[in-house]
């Protein structure tokens, strides 16, 4: 990348880190006030009821493996039959239960997207803001684009993440209640041995400690990466967009060999930065990939001795082990979402920027208007 290039780039790190993507949520909490309240609060609370149900439907899913595999081992035909009725029953109300999800949770993004966007729009277009700002703050770069896309990639996952994070709750709680009374107590040969009570709760959390704690250590240095390709987008954007408006200047002056040089180095530094991206999330995909794997299987090995000595039969060790699996994937929350987490911290300190940026302008037109000041 050449030095026209690299002095146009903003930097991520220092500008990313001067505000903290917490207070974007200061900024768009108004949706759930005012004019807005009663749309907002109405697609929120029957989202709510909606994942209630649904984790409602997925207890019934993991009791529904005990009664099947027990008729399997005890070869009932007439329960396996009934037993695949059932299943058709739970698959569809869990089919309509997500597609209603769905459906009520792009309502809710559409409409908190629309006010956000509409509010920065209006605060970009008072007290002359919207030409001020190159002036005082002309690191804010390519302010339309943080209006327009950045607000929907900060806003939209935030209702998947809170979607995401009830149910996980409700899971951990429903189905590590599971893991405790089915899976029971077992007893390690140790001394005149040593029994350990709800044994597979323990070994539900242990897994997901190890998991999540690997995750965190590894993808962190991801939100940085992302920062830095969105910053790097973003200059590569906003000269492309002021050659466009400078086209008869440039041509005037012959300039179009050094445009060229600059647009190409920025255009190397957004490839960089996403070769960066790439590399980190190829670490990532290793872990998620033996997550996957491991994740069915752990329950079975943990349970193999009681199924063995015929303490346990085989329809409780399956019930076990689809619980175990909901577990890993409520307690794996953060796991799961940490690159969009990353994605959406990046955004959300872009649009917080383009506030602070809204104030500084007034500051500045304040001092303009009273020197003495």
């Amino acid at each position: 990348m050449n030095d026209d290039a690299k002095s146009l780039m903003p930097d991520a790190g220092a500008a990313a880190r001067a505000v903290s993507p917490l207070a974007f949520f200061p900024l768009a909490r108004g949706f759930w006030h005012g004019r807005t309240a009663v749309v907002a609060w109405s697609l929120s609370g029957g989202l709510l009821a909606l994942v209630i149900v649904n984790v409602t439907v997925q207890v019934m899913i993991t009791r529904w493996h005990a009664s099947f595999f027990n008729a399997l081992e005890q070869r009932q035909a007439d329960r396996l039959i009934a037993g695949i009725s059932q299943l058709a029953v739970l698959a569809l109300s869990a089919a309509l239960i997500a597609a209603l999800i769905v459906w009520l949770r792009m309502r809710l993004q559409i409409a908190w997207r629309g006010w956000l966007s509409e509010k920065l729009i209006g605060m970009w277009l008072r007290k002359r803001r919207f030409a001020q700002l190159p002036v005082v703050a002309p690191e804010i770069d390519a302010p339309e684009f943080r209006i327009a896309q950045d607000v929907q990639v900060a806003v939209e996952p935030l209702v998947e993440f809170t979607i995401g994070l009830a149910n996980s709750l409700l899971s951990a709680t429903a189905f590590i209640t599971i893991l405790w009374t089915v899976g029971g107590a077992i007893t390690l040969p140790v001394g005149e041995g040593v029994a350990i009570p709800g044994f597979m709760v323990w070994v539900a959390i242990t897994y997901a400690i190890l998991s999540s704690g690997m995750i965190a250590v590894l993808g962190r240095p991801l939100i940085h990466a992302i920062e830095r390709k969105n910053a790097a987008e973003a200059a590569l954007r906003g000269n492309m967009v002021k050659v466009r408006e400078d086209a008869a200047a440039i041509v005037q002056a012959g300039d179009e060999a050094t445009k060229r040089n600059l647009l190409s180095g920025l255009m190397r530094g957004v490839l960089a930065a996403w070769n960066s991206i790439a590399a980190l999330l190829g670490k990532l995909t290793i872990l998620i990939n033996a997550n996957v794997t491991l994740m069915p299987v752990v329950p079975l090995l943990a349970c193999a001795p009681l199924y063995l000595n015929s303490s346990m039969p085989l329809g409780s060790m399956m019930q076990i082990a689809a619980a175990f699996v909901q577990t890993q994937f409520a307690f794996n929350w953060f796991f799961d979402n940490f690159i969009r987490i990353a994605d959406w911290e990046a955004s959300a300190r872009r649009v917080v920027g383009l506030r602070a940026a809204f104030a500084e302008s007034d500051r500045h037109g304040a001092a303009a208007r009273d020197p003495a000041a």
